[in-house]
């Protein structure tokens, strides 16, 4: 049995809650989440908690949720026929011993392959308390490689003698050059190859050679537009940060710059498949009405024919906003042009030195006053509203509005 490693906790891990799927006074134990590396063997923790003698465990069994949304069975463990395995070699039960009821059912999958990641249940049959079980997402990330640096130009300069100097102005990235012997006698060839690494920026960028030879009577120089394939570069748009509870339509899109053309989108979350309300089709997704269960990470992965990209957005959902209809709407414009005017009139004294605001006043109106000169007045005594606006969270405002208000009268 080959020894156990575990994938080193990254901060989302740590923060995951241990999820307990109970009734009564027995419950199943199990990790939300669970990372390995491709080629090594992880762990699937799954409990029985408490360790109650009066309850018998009759079967452990595991199963693994496909794409299609099916469950397919992985793991079995009978106290008197032991562990079966559809796919032999690969799996362990790691607390099993013959004989002996099961209630650690932790299973141990060895070689993990991308196509191992999905949602696994593990479930418990006792009697007489039933059936208990918990999911566990497994993942498995995949750690980009540090880009490359590729040839993307080629400069030659044939038979010369001595041999010519090839540079590429301008540039930061690294040329690879060799020299050999031309075909001629005492004449040199010298090739200089241009390397980059794949990018957006890097495709349809304007590069020149330049050749220099004391035969020639200056530099020559040779423009070239490099022709750059690259693998998607992934963000996610969509999200204003004010996406509430009840709202409805709400689009995320998955933006890329790809060369060749995407072949496919996967959407997802940290916490596996998606919300009931959200729907993929194809570069979007569509969040039907956003819930509790829209407060998530979405990822987007991307893939072409030269790799994959993804890139992920957390949405946090604020609380429901309150419709406003057109009395309460009236209303609060009504006193939010009050407290404009009484902003604007209390602003200078008698003195014509301005006057403090009001401690703790906070406007409903970001409006601009000005001063309307009556006739016989030696001085502006009526100030007129010219603009305002109000803010998304106007009942929160009108309350303190109508407070204040009270309070000055």
């Amino acid at each position: 049995f080959k020894e156990l490693t575990s994938f080193p906790p990254s901060p989302v891990s740590l923060l995951l809650i241990i999820r307990m799927d109970r009734t009564g006074t027995v419950g199943v134990l199990a990790p939300a989440q669970v990372r390995g590396r491709l080629g090594d063997t992880v762990e699937l923790s799954c409990k029985l908690q408490p360790l109650e003698h009066e309850v018998r465990v009759t079967q452990v069994t595991w199963t693994r949720r496909n794409a299609a949304g099916d469950d397919l069975n992985v793991a079995g463990f009978h106290p008197t026929q032991g562990p079966s395995f559809p796919e032999p070699g690969r799996l362990e039960f790691v607390a099993a011993r013959p004989g002996e009821e099961l209630r650690d059912g932790s299973l141990a999958l060895r070689e993990l392959s991308a196509e191992d990641e999905a949602n696994y249940t593990c479930r418990f049959a006792m009697f007489p308390e039933g059936s208990r079980s918990a999911r566990t997402w497994l993942r498995v990330p995949l750690r980009p490689l540090s880009p490359e640096p590729v040839p993307v130009a080629c400069c030659v300069s044939s038979e010369g003698r001595p041999p010519a100097k090839i540079s590429w102005p301008h540039l930061d990235e690294k040329a690879n050059e060799s020299q050999v012997p031309g075909h001629l006698p005492g004449t040199f060839t010298v090739t200089s190859l241009l390397t980059l690494i794949p990018s957006s920026q890097a495709d349809g960028k304007i590069v020149t050679c330049r050749v220099e030879h004391e035969s020639l009577e200056g530099p020559v120089l040779l423009p070239l537009t490099l022709d750059v394939p690259y693998p998607p570069e992934v963000s996610i748009s969509g999200y204003d940060d004010n996406w509430y509870l009840g709202r409805s339509e709400a689009t995320l899109s998955c933006d890329v710059r790809s060369k060749p053309e995407p072949t496919g989108y996967d959407w997802s979350t940290t916490s596996g498949s998606l919300p009931p309300s959200a729907v993929a089709q194809n570069s979007q997704l569509l969040i039907q009405t956003v819930d509790k269960s829209i407060n998530t990470t979405f990822i987007c992965r991307v893939t072409n024919a030269l790799g994959t990209g993804q890139a992920e957005l957390t949405i946090q959902v604020r609380g429901e906003d309150l419709p406003l209809n057109p009395q309460y709407l009236q209303k609060i414009l009504l006193i939010g042009t009050l407290m404009t005017f009484y902003k604007c009139l209390g602003s200078r004294g008698s003195s014509g030195h301005p006057n403090p605001s009001p401690k703790g006043l906070m406007l409903v109106t970001e409006g601009l006053c000005t001063a309307v000169p009556l006739p016989g007045s030696p001085s502006p005594r009526l100030l007129l509203v010219k603009s305002f606006g109000f803010m998304r969270r106007a009942a929160e405002e009108l309350r303190f509005a109508e407070h204040f208000l009270h309070a000055e009268q």
